[in-house]
């Protein structure tokens, strides 16, 4: 087992991945959240070989106020996780000893807000993930997007076992998880891709996600400055994530994933304005936060308006595929 530990640090370890860049597929910070960041590098640890057909997915949409919302990820192409959870915080050396000794890797999650490793410690009650590539009776070694650089060197981290089970015993969002393939998996990529489509034009169109996405943008208008500027780091983090499965769906079409028969100027073009409409919104938001003497929510309002009509002529287009 020795071996098996060595080789999958020495792979991930030595390729010195920079998240921030695009890889050979296009995929980076901007087009992939935490959880599919680690899982990027067990599948190419793996042999993957075509990455991003494992996590396309479907559009949706929640809103709650100022809050707003898309699901978590879930790979494909007869990939899954599977998860595993400590009864207790004691519990967590023996299951990541366990899963480690048996897969050689180990895909950690926990609530960030109170992980002080994490960049998002205090400010973000989410759960997010990191990928444990060793450990030893010091501490794990992760790989983590949102380190935070007191235990980190880029986006290598040391974390000693105190310090990680302290992240754990405040929240029961912990644990850890693994990669493996769907028994009897058979569906086409094209299959495949046409259920995101189906299920696309369902959650935004007959669910009422662009109903959902409205109400978010009315109330970011109806809400006066005062009210925004504290909330501006909660709408950056929001819109970000949910604008990177955008990002996402456009790297797609760029590097070759969407299959030629489903590959229609239309909804391709509405796609490009989309993710355009969204990066305005991120620039102002980015500006505002520099200068929270001045007011942006006008020019917020705007933009946010203008990525609605955005996405609703996307989803106009992407429903003739339907």
């Amino acid at each position: 087992m020795e071996e098996i530990r060595k080789t999958i640090a020495q792979t991930i370890l030595s390729q010195k991945n920079d998240w921030r860049f695009p890889d050979g597929e296009g995929l980076s910070q901007r087009t992939l959240d935490c959880r599919q960041l680690c899982m990027m590098e067990v599948l190419k640890w793996k042999g993957e070989r075509q990455l991003t057909p494992v996590f396309l997915n479907a559009f949706d949409c929640e809103s709650n106020g100022l809050l707003l919302r898309r699901s978590e990820p879930e790979p494909g192409r007869g990939w899954r996780l599977t998860k595993y959870s400590p009864l207790n915080t004691e519990g967590l050396y023996p299951l990541i000893d366990s899963v480690f000794d048996h897969e050689g890797y180990c895909l950690l999650f926990y609530n960030a807000k109170e992980a002080v490793f994490s960049s998002y410690y205090g400010k973000h009650d989410i759960v997010h993930w990191s990928l444990l590539v060793d450990y030893d009776e010091a501490g794990v070694t992760l790989v983590d997007d949102e380190g935070a650089p007191a235990f980190f060197n880029g986006y290598i981290g040391k974390i000693p076992w105190e310090t990680l089970m302290s992240a754990h015993a405040g929240s029961e969002k912990g644990g850890v998880a693994i990669l493996g393939r769907r028994a009897g998996y058979a569906k086409t990529w094209e299959e495949e891709f046409l259920s995101l489509v189906q299920a696309s034009v369902h959650n935004m169109v007959d669910r009422q996600g662009l109903k959902n996405l409205e109400n978010f943008v009315k109330a970011v208008g109806e809400s006066q400055p005062e009210a925004l500027i504290p909330m501006l780091e909660t709408l950056e983090f929001d819109i970000h994530y949910f604008r990177r499965l955008r990002e996402l769906w456009k790297t797609a079409v760029e590097n070759g994933t969407v299959p030629d028969r489903y590959k229609a100027s239309g909804w391709v073009e509405e796609l490009v304005y989309v993710c355009k409409s969204w990066s305005l919104v991120m620039g102002v938001l980015a500006k505002w936060k520099r200068q929270p003497d001045k007011d942006y929510s006008a020019k917020l309002t705007d933009y946010l308006g203008q990525a609605l009509e955005s996405e609703k002529g996307f989803y106009r287009e992407l429903r003739h595929l339907v």
